[in-house]
C-alpha cells in the first residue's frame, strides 16, 4: 500500500463563495425542498410540522416548524455545517438522511438567507444563520449568530423543544417583485398547492398511521393514498418480502374508472393515471420515487392501473444509489430479476381490466351458439391488426334495415346507440399491444367498391344541386373517409 505521508502535501479547502453557490444547483424544486426539510423533523422524532408562508414580495417568507428533539449548540453547528456527516456511517433506522446535505442544498436552492432556531429540554433557544450575501462578500465560512425576526426565538422559547427553518430573500421563487404584483402573487399561491399535493403523496403512510401530522397555513394536510387501497375494486396481486435485501413488494391493481364515483375521481387524480403508473420506491416509508417503471418496462395505456409499492431499509442506500435529493434510485441486478417477475404479473392483471371489458366486442369466430349481440365486431387480421366494424345482425339495426323507409328520429337513435357504443378501451389497448399492424395497414389502405360508390352518388347530389364540379370535389375531399384516398379524383366524371 502506498505510503502517502512520504510524500508533500497541500490542503486545499474549497472556496466559499464558489462552494456555497454550487449548492444551489442540486435541482431541487419547492415541493422536494420543503420534503427535504420534513426528514430531518421526522429523524429529530416530531409529532408535528407546521409550514408557513407569507406573500410580501420580495420580503416574503416561509418557515418550517416542527415539536422534534430539538438541537444543543454543537449539534445545531454541525447541522449546519455542509457535509456534517459521512454517508457511509450507519444510521438510525428511522433516520431519512444519509449525507448531512439536505438541510443546506434544499434551502440554498429556495433562499438567500436561511435561519435556524432550535430548543432542546433544559437547553437555551439557540439560532444560527447563513446569509449567502454576506459569504459571497466576505469569501468566508461565516456562520452568524443572527436572526431578523426575534419574535420566532421567543415563539419557540415557551415550547419544551422543537426547531425552526426559516427562508428569507426566495430570490429562487420570487425574485425581486413587488407586493402589488398579482401575477407573481398568483404563482407563489400556485407553487404552494403544489407542495400541498406533494407532501401529502410523499409522507402518505406517516399521515395514515398517525407517526406525523402536517400542517400549511394552519390547514391540515390529508394523506393520498396512490394505491387506492379502500376502493372497491381494488386489489393486492402480490406482496413478498424478499429476505436476502429485506425488501417488501406490493402489487397493486386500481379499479377500473367506471367504479369510481365523480367525486372521487378528481381525488384519485384519474387523468394522470397514464403517467403515475410504474414502480413507487418508499424508503423507511418516506416515497422517493414513483410512477416510473425504472427502464425495466414502458408505459403503455392499458397497464396505466398498474402500481408497485417497493419498501427498502436505509441500509440499502447505496446499493439502490439513492441521492442527495431522495428523487433516484436504481435497483441492484439480483433484484431486477424480481420486479420483472413480480412486474409483469402485475401488468397482466391490470391489463385485463380492460381486456374483460373490451370481450364485449366480440370476434367473428367466437360467436357460435352465444345470444349476446354486440354494437362493434372485431375481425383479426393476418398482420395482428384488428378491424372494427358494426354489427348489422344487432336486433335494432337489423329491425331498422328490413324497413323501406326510416325516420330522423331512429337514425339520430342509431347514430346516438353507435356512438356511446364505440368500444375505445378495446382499440386503445389493441393499438398499445401491436402498433405496428395499424400503421402498416394505415400505410396499404386500399380503395374499395363501397367508397367509391358512395363517393359517387355524393358527387352526383351535390351537381344536381347546382354546385359546380370544382366546389363539389372539394367539398367530398374535405369528408372523411374521402379524403384519404387523392385517386378518388379519377371516379368523378
Amino acid at each position: 500500500m502506498t505510503k502517502y505521508s512520504d510524500y508533500i502535501s497541500e490542503e486545499t479547502p474549497p472556496e466559499a463563495s464558489a462552494m456555497i453557490n454550487t449548492f444551489r444547483a442540486f435541482g431541487y424544486n419547492l415541493q422536494t425542498a420543503i420534503a427535504d426539510i420534513i426528514d430531518n423533523s421526522i429523524s429529530a422524532k416530531a409529532e408535528n410540522v407546521w409550514i408557513n408562508y407569507e406573500w410580501l414580495g420580495k420580503n416574503s417568507i416561509v418557515t418550517i416548524k416542527d415539536d422534534g428533539e430539538g438541537m444543543d449548540k454543537d449539534s445545531l453547528v454541525k447541522a449546519m455545517t455542509p457535509g456534517s456527516k459521512d454517508p457511509n456511517d450507519e444510521r438510525e433506522e428511522s433516520d431519512l438522511g444519509r449525507f448531512g446535505l439536505g438541510l443546506k442544498t434544499s434551502s440554498f436552492s429556495q433562499c438567500k438567507v436561511l435561519t435556524v432556531v432550535t430548543k432542546k429540554s433544559e437547553y437555551k433557544t439557540l439560532k444560527r444563520c447563513w446569509d449567502l450575501d454576506f459569504v459571497n462578500k466576505t469569501g468566508k465560512w461565516s456562520l452568524l449568530d443572527y436572526i431578523s425576526n426575534q419574535n420566532l426565538v421567543e415563539e419557540l422559547s415557551k415550547e419544551k423543544s422543537g426547531t425552526i427553518v426559516i427562508w428569507e430573500k426566495l430570490d429562487r421563487l420570487v425574485g425581486n417583485s413587488h407586493i402589488e404584483n398579482e401575477a407573481a402573487r398568483r404563482v407563489f399561491l400556485q407553487e404552494f398547492a403544489l407542495v400541498e399535493e406533494h407532501l401529502s403523496l410523499v409522507f402518505h403512510r406517516y399521515l395514515e398511521k398517525r407517526k406525523i401530522k402536517l400542517w400549511i397555513n394552519g390547514i391540515p394536510i390529508k394523506p393520498w393514498d396512490p394505491f387506492m387501497k379502500e376502493e372497491e375494486g381494488s386489489q393486492l396481486v402480490s406482496d413478498e418480502l424478499l429476505e436476502n435485501d429485506n425488501v417488501r413488494i406490493k402489487c397493486y391493481v386500481l379499479p377500473h374508472i367506471s367504479k369510481i364515483n365523480e367525486e372521487d375521481r378528481k381525488k384519485a387524480k384519474t387523468e394522470d393515471w397514464y403517467k403515475l403508473q410504474g414502480f413507487y420506491i418508499y424508503r423507511n416509508e418516506r416515497l422517493l420515487l414513483y410512477g416510473d417503471w425504472l427502464g425495466i418496462f414502458t408505459k403503455n395505456e392499458h397497464y396505466k392501473n398498474a402500481r408497485i409499492l417497493i419498501d427498502i431499509p436505509n441500509k440499502l442506500d447505496h446499493e439502490w444509489k439513492i441521492d442527495i435529493k431522495k428523487a433516484t434510485a436504481t435497483p441492484s441486478i439480483l433484484i431486477r430479476k424480481d420486479l420483472v417477475r413480480l412486474g409483469k404479473m402485475t401488468r397482466q392483471t391490470a391489463s385485463n381490466i380492460y381486456r374483460f371489458r373490451g370481450n364485449q366486442i366480440m370476434l367473428d369466430d367466437s360467436i357460435t351458439s352465444f345470444d349476446f349481440q354486440p354494437i362493434w365486431k372485431a375481425k383479426k387480421q393476418r398482420d395482428g391488426a384488428i378491424n372494427y366494424y358494426i354489427n348489422e345482425e344487432h336486433p335494432i339495426l337489423a329491425k331498422e334495415l328490413k324497413s323501406e323507409s326510416i325516420t330522423n328520429k331512429s337514425l339520430k337513435s342509431i347514430f346516438k346507440l353507435i356512438g356511446e357504443n364505440t368500444p375505445v378501451e378495446s382499440i386503445i389497448q389493441n393499438y398499445s399491444e401491436n402498433p405496428e399492424s395499424v400503421e402498416l395497414r394505415n400505410e396499404s389502405k386500399e380503395l374499395e367498391s363501397g367508397t367509391i360508390k358512395l363517393a359517387q352518388m355524393m358527387f352526383e347530389s351535390l351537381k344536381k344541386g347546382g354546385t359546380s364540379n370544382e366546389i363539389a370535389i372539394k367539398q367530398i375531399f374535405n369528408i372523411q373517409p374521402f379524403n384519404e384516398y387523392p385517386q378518388l379524383l379519377e371516379y368523378f366524371k
